[in-house]
């Protein structure tokens, strides 16, 4: 079974190649700047710095990135993974295909690029020479985990989410990857600005006790003659290596013995937009289709374009009246929060061209809440993290970014459940499509104030344990309080989310023709 595999590994790593000569030569060239870039990074980091602890900490946070990408990049976006279950036909047990795919997943340029840079580290690092053994030890011990680590993340995507949700799941890493590039933006910008770097070394102390970086900080214990501390640090490595292993014989064994849900082969699967990229789920389509909504309708795109403006006002009111700079700095983003979470709460209205299809088909209330809700989530956590950042730098203390990021998302999270709620409970007509953005219907029934003043009021009384936490951490600074007050906002918000959903759902389920009444009641 290996030997076959690593065949297999070998034909699909030599397919790169065929073709034209002129995708010969790209591929070529590609893999030979991969590898350049791979072996040249460490000397150019050596001739930048001194050793020392600045050093150390660089190759900790670069090898931690290196191998956390190794299992995070594989379970976003796992398509150019071998599944286990290729080789459900094969006369072979699960152990042995487990094993098979383990061993052979040497067999490709990316463990080629990653073995180029950890020689190209050894090398690089003179000072490496004290740790002896315990360093060449230690690199292979990283490279063993990316490996596992690998098969791992994908495995699991390929296992749970299956090719029905990888495009949804692909978009959501895409959303992550770049909500956090303002973080390491900002991360560097705070190094640079600080003569003690101190924000690396922080972040250093956290990733070396991690399997992801420990690996590298042992190496440093090592030399400084820590024999005890290096030990330790590669235990952490050697023990989750091993977890994940155990882990991946569990998936290949699942694997081998269920099946993914077939898809409709005869569906349409292309030139259909947000709708390629999400299940035929009822809410995954929601949600498709309301991001539709925002990217072309006019009404959605006004109210995206007027939401700014509040928290601009308030921020130059409290300036003039001399509020304090930090406060002032702290306070548009939550408010940008809650107004976009708050803005939910009569979505049933402006889809009132459409809602019909849902009560007629009986799709399920909780179905249609949460779908609703993904435009808000999709775009409000990147723009709270990126947002954060861009907070904190102005506030002048990196400490309190976790407590800051805790209050926007728990914020926004507060203000999506309880609109998810109010949609249903208590809507009124909106816009018809088509319609000036700037028009309201007028009618008898119960008022679009009272909606939008109680919806708003139990918005920001929730609001209010997230924001008194993160404001209490931000005042007193600790690490054990931000992250409490990150926690915390993260999961009070969750929590108030989910109970939206259910309670939205239960009303839709139980008002469907009458909310249906009301939002046609002018079509």
């Amino acid at each position: 079974m290996v030997a076959r595999l690593f065949r297999l590994r070998v034909a699909l790593a030599g397919g790169l190649f065929r073709g034209s000569f002129g995708r010969a030569v790209r591929v070529t060239l590609g893999l030979l700047v991969c590898v350049g870039a791979a072996a040249v990074t460490p000397f150019a980091v050596a001739w930048l710095t001194e050793p020392g602890e600045l050093r150390n900490v660089l190759d900790i946070l670069v090898g931690g990135v290196v191998l956390a990408g190794a299992f995070f990049v594989p379970l976003f976006d796992s398509r150019r993974n071998l599944a286990p279950r290729q080789f459900s036909l094969f006369p072979a047990g699960a152990g042995k295909v487990a094993w098979s795919m383990l061993v052979t997943t040497v067999v490709s340029w990316s463990f080629v690029v990653l073995v180029a840079w950890l020689v190209a580290m050894y090398f690089a690092r003179p000072e490496w020479r004290a740790a002896g053994g315990l360093a060449v030890a230690a690199l292979v011990l990283a490279a063993l985990f990316a490996v596992v680590a690998v098969r791992v993340g994908a495995g699991l995507s390929q296992l749970l989410v299956g090719e029905r949700f990888a495009g949804g799941l692909r978009l959501s890493g895409g959303v992550l990857c770049i909500a956090l590039l303002p973080l390491l933006v900002f991360v560097i910008a705070e190094s640079l600005r600080s003569d003690t770097n101190q924000v690396l070394v922080d972040a250093a102390g956290v990733v070396a006790w991690t399997p992801f970086g420990a690996a590298f900080a042992a190496i440093g214990e090592a030399g400084s003659g820590d024999t005890a501390a290096a030990m330790m640090r590669l235990a952490v490595v050697g023990g989750v290596a091993v977890v994940l292993a155990i882990a991946w014989f569990a998936i290949v064994a699942r694997s081998l013995n269920s099946i993914e849900r077939p898809r409709d082969v005869l569906s349409a699967r292309r030139g259909l937009g947000w709708f390629e990229r999400f299940p035929a789920r009822p809410a995954p389509v929601i949600a498709a289709r309301q991001l539709t909504y925002w990217q072309r309708d006019p009404r959605y795109r006004i109210a995206l374009i007027a939401m700014p403006i509040a928290p601009v006002a308030i921020v130059v009111a409290f300036l003039v009246a001399g509020a304090d700079v930090m406060l002032a700095a702290a306070l548009p983003l939550p408010i940008f929060m809650l107004l976009l979470g708050w803005s939910q709460h009569n979505d049933i209205a402006m889809d009132s061209t459409a809602i019909w299809e849902h009560v007629a088909s009986g799709i399920r209330g909780w179905a249609d809440r949460a779908g609703r809700l993904a435009p808000a989530l999709l775009f409000g956590v990147p723009a709270a993290i990126i947002g954060s950042s861009v907070t904190v730098t102005f506030m002048g203390d990196w400490r309190v970014l976790p407590a800051v990021i805790g209050m926007n998302i728990g914020v926004l999270c507060i203000a999506t459940g309880v609109a998810s709620v109010f949609s249903a409970l208590m809507p009124y007509p909106a816009t018809r499509p088509g319609d000036s953005p700037f028009v309201q219907p007028q009618w008898s029934g119960s008022g679009s104030g009272t909606s939008q003043t109680v919806s708003m009021l139990v918005a920001l009384v929730l609001s209010v344990a997230p924001v008194w936490v993160s404001a209490a951490a931000i005042a007193d600074v600790s690490f054990i309080g931000n992250m409490w007050a990150l926690v915390f906002g993260i999961g009070f918000g969750a929590v108030v989310l989910l109970g939206g959903v259910a309670i939205g759902g239960k009303i839709f389920d139980r008002q469907g023709p009458e909310i249906l009444a009301v939002t046609q009641i002018f079509d």
